[in-house]
């Protein structure tokens, strides 16, 4: 136990010696991560088709398209989502057309995937 303790003290005063000899290293890695985080997505990352603007327009109010784009969902439950968001996230709730359409181009572009005859995996595929 004490050796592990002492290999821990060890690792933290190296880990404090590289900071101490970069000042500007956390600086720079917040500016890294807030040039990322205000990079703007554009409509072009999701699947071409009908309904692809309202999507884009309607859902990036809350999230980020990855969030659409790695989901894999049938068009039921696409349209229990459209609930659910209104209801816990105080989503304002779709109705009529508008509905619709993004649920169609949902499920159309990011339903549940097929699946090869290995099970998936695009290594053995």
């Amino acid at each position: 136990m004490r050796g592990a303790l002492l290999a821990a003290a060890g690792v933290l005063l190296a880990a404090s010696a590289v900071l101490a000899q970069d000042p500007d290293l956390a600086r720079r890695q917040a500016e890294a991560a807030a040039a990322i985080a205000g990079r703007a997505e554009e409509e072009t990352v999701l699947a071409e088709g009908e309904g692809r603007s309202e999507v884009f327009a309607y859902c990036t109010v809350c999230h980020n398209t990855a969030l659409i784009r790695r989901s894999a969902f049938t068009r039921d439950r696409w349209d229990e989502l459209m609930d659910w968001m209104a209801e816990k996230h105080g989503m304002n709730p779709l109705e009529g057309e508008f509905r619709q359409a993004i649920v169609d181009y949902l499920a159309t572009h990011y339903g549940p995937r097929q699946r090869g005859p290995r099970g998936g995996n695009p290594f053995l595929d």
